[in-house]
């Protein structure tokens, strides 16, 4: 009778196991992005945590009211910044109840084009008729302003890719229906039936690839026949992750068989297509040229900056980011906070009824200073972020920050800044870990938001970020801890002593729980946080290595992230006293200088500073250089 008690509870325990490990799988599929923090060591493990648009579908077969992103705009009735977050709710309690082994969702490659009337808008409008039609945009390429080709008499256009995956079950896998659905969402946007064909139109979408294969009609041809004479469509494709629509948070399906003649995943049937489509254009676009085609005539990657949404090249000149320290404790001593400092009784206060501890006048005289020296940024920052610094309320950095952005909006509105053209208006950068902060510091006229923390440090940054009715970049910094705690002992230990690797791989993780959280990736910008979470050591090697961040993101899956513009900050930092000796960190201006030029050899695209004038000069020298090495390049190509 004992072995037949043994075998039973053996076989009782067989099945208690085998369904904790059905429970784990469930909770890595359906854990938000912000709950957990996951360095990926594969360009799969980081999806297995993040939202599944495949498992957002109602029971009746219709999208999943809740499911919002790359929706940027409110639900109706839920205001603010609060709306992505009620949606995160309402998918993670959609997502309980499902089985993790339905079949995969159909998915297919876009093409975006416009080039009439506000073209970045008619960009995100798109993704939120998209999502009303229960089409969710997987993975996004960048941005590429392009000459028009057929008919070039019209004006430029806006270009990108996207992968989709296409929950709604009346349109099915059927490439025909989807087809439809994109034509009607074409004429919500205004284009006109009877327009010439490639003439001017405010959206273009293209069905690419698409998961159920070949498919050929009088009225669509997938793959699409023109894509290998297409930079403007092949730049975008190259973006796109080959293999993106393998993960779990593309196709609902986390667990894996092999058939097991052929080694190939059956659940991959789905993809193949799309994955096929992918790395024929990727080959097709490095046959071209690849990289060496992007800022040339007729093809640029750009971005949207400014009040007026001016887009940007990436990859231009280096642009200087003068730091305004509107604080009474900075590490360099160049804090303009007024006398009174941090008046903290009264953080109950609304923003508006309080004593302003800021001298405008003396904050609108430096910042423009900086401007005139060569700055094209101004980066406003209401506490400090040393090492050992104390944290303040988001109350007491609104009061500090938000007069001082309403006065540089109103200043650099002046006929003497705005007359510098688009491209060169001076622009407002606010530096904040608070979600509540950037949102108002963007209606208060920030262009920019540079947050530290990357958004480990407050659970609203990064719905906040989405929600902003401009689409602001969003500047994602690498640290570990907070101001308080990044110098431990454990927050400066890298894996191998490889810091260059382990923060571009860090980086990853929060690239990717940003655009989960429906932040455009064309939106994001990078930082690899040197100085923060570092030994002097570690900065010395992240200085010299600032490519292998990059070239890590891209490993990682990061997508066109990884072609991100990259702001570096040296300025003033211990590791320069250091190893040049000067305690007192006014006196490494020189230093900064010397290390900028470094960072710009290396691809930083963005150098902050505080003293501008004192870089200015070894700036404008360093670029010549990379422009020299990149001549040469192409000629050796």
């Amino acid at each position: 009778a004992r072995p037949r008690v043994t075998c039973v509870a053996m076989s009782c325990l067989g099945y208690a196991l085998r369904r904790a490990a059905r429970a784990r799988a469930v909770s890595l599929v359906t854990t938000g992005p912000e709950s957990s923090f996951v360095i990926p060591i594969d360009r799969h493990q980081r999806w297995c945590r993040g939202a599944n648009p495949s498992r957002t579908a109602s029971a009746s077969g219709g999208a999943a009211p809740g499911f919002r992103r790359w929706s940027l705009k409110p639900s109706p009735g839920v205001a603010g910044i609060h709306s992505a977050c009620v949606a995160r709710s309402a998918l993670n309690d959609d997502t309980k109840h499902t089985n993790i082994h339905q079949a995969p969702a159909p998915t297919a490659v876009l093409a975006l084009g416009s080039n009439q009337g506000d073209r970045v808008g008619v960009f995100r409008e798109s993704y939120r008729l998209l999502n009303a039609r229960g089409i969710f945009v997987v993975s996004h390429a960048g941005l590429y302003e392009t000459e028009p080709q057929y008919v070039t008499d019209q004006p430029v256009f806006l270009n990108s890719a996207c992968l989709v995956s296409i929950q709604d079950k009346d349109i099915g896998d059927c490439p025909q229906k989807l087809l439809a659905v994109l034509k009607q969402i074409e004429k919500q946007l205004g284009r006109v039936e009877s327009g010439a064909r490639f003439g001017p139109r405010p959206m273009d979408l293209d069905i690419l690839f698409h998961s159920s294969g070949a498919h050929k009609t009088e009225s669509l041809e997938i793959p699409h026949p023109r894509i290998h004479e297409r930079d403007f469509v092949l730049a975008p494709l190259a973006d796109l992750e080959v293999g993106c629509c393998d993960r779990p948070g593309a196709d609902g399906v986390e667990s894996r068989s092999v058939d097991s003649q052929s080694g190939v995943s059956n659940n991959s049937a789905k993809s193949d297509a799309i994955q096929a489509g992918l790395r024929s254009a990727k080959q097709t676009w490095r046959d071209r040229g690849g990289e060496t085609n992007v800022g040339k005539k007729g093809l640029k990657r750009v971005l949207p900056l400014g009040k007026e949404n001016t887009l940007t090249q990436v990859g231009g000149a280096t642009k200087i980011m003068g730091i305004l320290n509107v604080t009474h404790d900075s590490f360099s001593g160049d804090g303009v906070l007024g006398e009174g400092g941090c008046d903290s009784n009264r953080n109950n206060e609304s923003v508006e009824d309080f004593w302003n501890p800021v001298d405008l006048g003396k904050i609108v005289a430096r910042a423009s200073a900086m401007v005139k020296n060569g700055a094209r940024v101004v980066d406003v920052g209401g506490q400090s972020t040393r090492p050992g610094a104390v944290r303040l309320s988001k109350q007491e950095e609104l009061r500090r920050v938000l007069p001082v952005v309403k006065a540089l909006a109103a200043l650099f509105q002046r006929e003497e800044f705005q007359h510098r053209g688009g491209e060169n208006v001076p622009l407002i950068s606010v530096d904040t870990f608070y979600g509540d902060v950037a949102f108002e510091a963007v209606n208060a006229g920030a262009d920019i938001i540079n947050d530290v923390s990357g958004g480990t440090l407050c659970p609203d940054m990064f719905r906040s970020i989405a929600s902003t009715k401009a689409p602001v970049p969003y500047i994602c910094m690498h640290m570990r801890g907070d101001p308080s705690t990044m110098q431990s002992a454990e927050n400066t230990a890298y894996a191998f002593g490889d810091v260059p690797l382990v923060v571009g791989r860090e980086l990853s993780a929060r690239v990717a729980a940003t655009t989960e959280s429906g932040v455009e990736p064309w939106r994001i910008w990078l930082d690899p946080g040197i100085g923060f979470a570092k030994s002097h050591d570690g900065n010395w090697d992240l200085l010299g290595n600032l490519d292998r961040v990059r070239e890590t993101l891209k490993t990682n899956g990061s997508g066109c992230v990884a072609n991100a513009p990259m702001l570096v900050g040296v300025s003033r930092k211990g590791f320069l006293g250091a190893a040049t000796g000067h305690k007192n960190a006014t006196d490494r201006d020189r230093a900064t200088a010397a290390a900028c030029a470094v960072a710009i050899a290396g691809g930083a695209d963005i150098v902050r500073v505080h003293d501008v004038q004192a870089v200015v000069d070894a700036v404008k020298v360093a670029d010549q250089v990379r422009l020299a090495r990149a001549r040469t390049k192409h000629t050796r190509e």
